[in-house]
């Protein structure tokens, strides 16, 4: 890849649309405006102004092509990449804007690569790299939470943040540095009370963000909820009254779920993948006890718990155990089957429905919204879009961190200042300030052409 190429793409879908636009970026932007007319006259590019929006006609010479087009040039170094930008915006017909493609690369500027835009903005100086990764993360967020996390990160949050815990970083590297230089018995406790609180300040913060790194992941992955209960309590029912469909086999044999279902759909903004389980009994047929073996794993690794008890019988062994086994578990009782019954045996639950008759389903969901919407609250932040690329490098920090806070007065100084200068190096990986090529390489292949 060329970084002082003048590259072209698409900046919306290449489809049939209203609209398309385009953009060009390096020094021979300009050089397409001599594909344009205005009034029937060529354009003088000395007469275009920057940042103004302005009706060209577009001339496509080897087609006998014309079009009216929209165009705005960015001069400069005031654009998304720091170089010259033209954006050209034509009719929403592929087969015109890939035509008017081959009229640009004939003025020797080339097709961008997926992301190259933004590896320029971020090589120019306009961006850091977790605002470049935030433009990613804007783009394939799956919840308003997502969105929001991810606009904070573009205007700069997360940078702000790291910046922080640098600024204490450099801190203890110049206490280290003076120690080293400047040894003195009679301050190595007032010294190593500082380190260690600038330690705890330190380890505070990144935990802050690893919290919003965990918020962030339920908000675009989802939170898995699980309907769990033994045979014939009515999961499979509930599972299709909150899809108002039957995804689920609904019978009166126990034992039809052999395997578990899953689907996903959102409950207050939140997307969420609901999986129902096959009922937990004990199974002497080896593939049912198959299903109810992952069933518990289900259970173990769930965000909620949806626990289901028929209460139109007294409840059995298998209710009270699988009620034991999710005690501590973030978990609804849901007591089914009111529609059969007015005898309630069993009268603890958080809810009372009737999966088959959808009575007090809306109810349910209002409590399951409250619960999702509680749940990630717990880590919510809305400071930045954590990805796995920044929580990785975080916890190697945090590591390195914590060795330094658990060594001080046992090992030598300048041992300790070689670590902290680690971690200062792996904060500015993930700001992009100290980089390699694979770093880039990493962070820009998932970024579409046009990005």
């Amino acid at each position: 890849m060329n970084n002082t190429d003048t590259i072209a793409a698409p900046i919306t879908p290449l489809v049939k649309s209203p609209v398309i636009t385009i953009r060009i970026s390096g020094s021979n932007a300009l050089k397409v405006y001599s594909l344009m007319e205005k009034g029937g006259k060529s354009i003088n590019i000395s007469d275009i102004k920057p940042n103004y929006v302005s009706l060209y006609r577009f001339n496509i010479k080897s087609e006998n092509l014309h079009d009216d087009v929209l165009s705005v040039y960015f001069k400069a170094p005031h654009s998304f990449t720091g170089e010259d930008v033209v954006e050209i915006s034509f009719h929403g017909n592929p087969l015109l804007v890939n035509a008017a493609f081959t009229e640009i690369y004939k003025l020797g500027i080339r097709h961008a690569e997926g992301g190259e835009f933004s590896k320029r903005a971020f090589l120019n100086g306009k961006i850091d790299l977790t605002q470049a990764e935030s433009i990613q993360e804007l783009i394939s967020a799956k919840s308003i939470e997502g969105v929001n996390s991810a606009y904070n990160q573009l205007q700069g949050s997360l940078r702000f943040e790291l910046d922080n815990i640098k600024d204490i970083l450099l801190k203890m590297k110049a206490v280290m540095e003076a120690k080293i230089d400047f040894p003195d018995e009679d301050t190595v406790d007032e010294e190593i009370e500082i380190l260690k609180n600038h330690c705890k300040n330190v380890l505070s913060k990144i935990d802050g963000l690893i919290l919003s790194y965990k918020s962030y992941r339920n908000a675009n992955r989802g939170l898995e909820i699980v309907i769990a209960g033994k045979p014939n309590v009515g999961k499979s029912s509930l599972m299709n009254a909150f899809l108002k469909e039957e995804r689920a086999i609904v019978s009166d044999i126990a034992g039809t779920t052999r395997d578990f279902i899953k689907e996903s759909l959102y409950i207050g903004g939140i997307p969420v993948h609901l999986t129902d389980t096959a009922g937990i009994r004990s199974s002497s047929e080896n593939i049912e006890q198959i299903g109810i073996d992952r069933s518990r794993q289900k259970i173990e690794t769930a965000d909620i718990i949806l626990l289901l008890l028929d209460i139109s019988a007294p409840l059995t062994d298998e209710d009270y155990s699988i009620l034991e086994d999710t005690k501590n578990s973030n978990r609804i009782i849901i007591g089914n089957k009111v529609d059969i019954t007015d005898n309630k045996f069993y009268d603890k639950a958080d809810i009372y429905i009737s999966a088959k008759e959808n009575i007090n389903i809306e109810k349910l969901v209002e409590i399951l919204r409250e619960k999702t919407s509680a749940h990630d609250n717990e880590t919510k932040s809305n400071a930045a879009a954590i990805t796995e690329r920044h929580h990785t490098i975080l916890l190697d920090i945090k590591e390195i961190i914590k060795k330094i806070n658990n060594s001080l007065g046992i090992y030598p100084i300048d041992m300790l200042c070689i670590d902290l200068e680690r971690a200062i190096n792996l904060l500015s990986e993930i700001t992009g300030d100290n980089y390699t090529e694979k770093v880039l390489d990493i962070v820009f292949s998932s970024f579409c052409i046009g990005k």
